[in-house]
């Protein structure tokens, strides 16, 4: 909730800087802006590595902000443990700090820059626009508030974001498993192993907890069922590889479907 605009702006700014939400938002600001950078830095040839740190630890203070939001101080014992185990924002933390302390592969920030594009603009309208641009108080004979810059801005944000997170969930859960993953495959070739498990786990997880991480499991096997096995598959596929692959599928949808005991949701998480 935003400081009160009856104080003056140094208490307001004070106020703002001091909670804990104000942590989280700005871990999700150097997550933007790190991936920014590291993007030019990419375009001109010259990736550097320091940007691409400075957005896995916004990642890292924003993750465990929620965590210790969620989970409160940690618990040396079982059921603190399961807890932590089933939550997905600790599974985004974790994939962050393996990511934070490896080379970069840049297409693992995809899903992070997303959800801090959603994170930060929420956080502009309720707690920056307010705060630092208080609207002017309305005379009490007016029954109904003109409308103010700062309305209009946070309207036009809420919209937005209302509009396209579903379409930007949809994007993610995509990449997780079209992008992300077959480029960490990529690695087993130069033996990286650790990375291809950690994250072949979390999808494990995304699959039981997100629908439309389902939903582009379901999609990528319709298009490669057609591309690669009878009657439709293309009559110069080898039958070597519709073989390699009927059992590949098999091999994921049993990892896939096995028992993952779910969380009670929590409508105010956030990641």
């Amino acid at each position: 909730m935003p400081p009160s605009s009856n104080r003056s702006f140094g208490e307001r700014i004070l106020q703002l800087v001091q909670s804990l939400q104000f942590s989280w938002f700005v871990g999700h600001v150097l997550t933007l802006l790190g991936t920014l950078f590291y993007i030019l830095s990419y375009i001109a040839m010259r990736a550097a590595v320091k940007p691409y740190k400075i957005a896995y630890l916004g990642a890292l203070v924003s993750y465990g902000v929620v965590i210790y939001k969620t989970h409160g101080f940690p618990k040396f014992n079982t059921a603190y443990g399961q807890r932590l185990v089933m939550d997905e924002n600790v599974q985004y933390f974790l994939l962050a700090l393996y990511n934070f302390f490896s080379d970069p592969i840049e297409v693992t920030l995809i899903p992070f820059v997303t959800f801090s594009i959603f994170h930060a603009l929420g956080y502009t309208r309720t707690n920056i626009i307010p705060t630092v641009f208080p609207s002017p108080q309305q005379p009490t004979s007016s029954s109904t508030p003109a409308p103010t810059w700062q309305s209009n801005t946070q309207q036009t944000i809420k919209s937005w974001t209302e509009k396209n997170y579903s379409s930007a969930m949809r994007f993610v859960a995509t990449a997780e498993v079209t992008i992300i993953m077959p480029r960490l495959l990529l690695g087993l070739f130069r033996l990286r192993i650790v990375p291809v498990v950690l994250f072949a786990q979390f999808l494990r997880f995304r699959f039981h907890f997100s629908t439309y991480t389902r939903q582009a499991f379901t999609q990528l096997r319709a298009n490669l069922d057609h591309s690669l096995l009878p009657p439709t598959a293309n009559p110069r596929v080898p039958a070597f590889v519709s073989r390699f692959y009927a059992t590949a599928k098999e091999m994921v949808i049993s990892f896939g479907e096995s028992v993952v005991q779910r969380q009670p949701a929590d409508p105010g998480q956030q990641r």
